[in-house]
């Protein structure tokens, strides 16, 4: 479907209003093209967009893939065909894993009270990186980092403004395929690198060559020569 450039902010406070609405990956998916539907109409009009509240809490609470990734994976794969598409959604997971998050810019919408949802906290939170595309990890980390409880107002706050950050986040790299100048800026770490030099895609099961994906293995590992 049809791409048009669209506000990064505006759909910053679209996301963190409808994560409030029903979540995160509902939230993501809907602040991008409900900001398409106001800007072409057809047939961004016409999505059923309730089919992504699965997606929530690393999809229906099991801590996986964090839902605003999803939502905002699935918004980017109807405006993008792959391959172009993977390699957008590629660098919106990368920046995720290695972003202090929520980001500056949420917080000062906080701050000057630009938010339409009511806040669960009001002014500005921690931040932390999630060093994984996980929700349980990324959730985990800035608890830590807060020193704040997994069901305390500041966590579901922090996840609004996330899901916020995802979606505006997504409309940068997409705003940038359409004016011809997106460059992939994400690049693997030497650590998970070495990694896979060892355990990645092979036809050798004794060889240790088990496993594959790009997100870094010591976010669950401890580390081995």
């Amino acid at each position: 479907w049809a791409y048009v450039e669209l506000d990064p902010k505006q759909v910053r406070i679209l996301g963190h209003q409808n994560y409030f609405a029903v979540n995160c990956c509902y939230g993501a998916f809907v602040a991008i093209v409900d900001a398409l539907k106001e800007k072409v109409g057809f047939p961004f009009d016409q999505f059923p967009s309730k089919m992504f509240a699965f997606g929530g809490g690393g999809m229906t609470g099991w801590g996986g893939t964090c839902g605003a990734l999803i939502g905002a994976a699935a918004a980017i794969n109807l405006v993008v065909a792959p391959p172009d598409s993977g390699a957008i959604i590629s660098e919106l997971v990368g920046w995720y894993t290695k972003t202090a998050l929520p980001t500056d810019e949420a917080n000062e919408l906080a701050n000057q009270g630009e938010y339409v949802a009511e806040m669960k906290f009001a002014g500005a939170l921690p931040q932390s990186e999630a060093g994984s595309m996980l929700c349980h990890a990324s959730v985990t980390n800035w608890c830590k980092a807060a020193q704040k409880g997994s069901g305390s107002p500041e966590v579901l706050e922090r996840c609004g403004r996330l899901t916020g950050d995802v979606s505006a986040k997504a409309v940068e790299l997409l705003n940038a395929r359409l004016a011809g100048n997106f460059t992939p800026a994400f690049k693997q770490d030497d650590t998970t690198a070495g990694c896979l030099a060892c355990h990645g895609p092979g036809e050798s099961f004794e060889a240790g060559q088990f496993t594959r994906g790009l997100q870094a293995c010591t976010s669950c590992h401890e580390p081995h020569d």
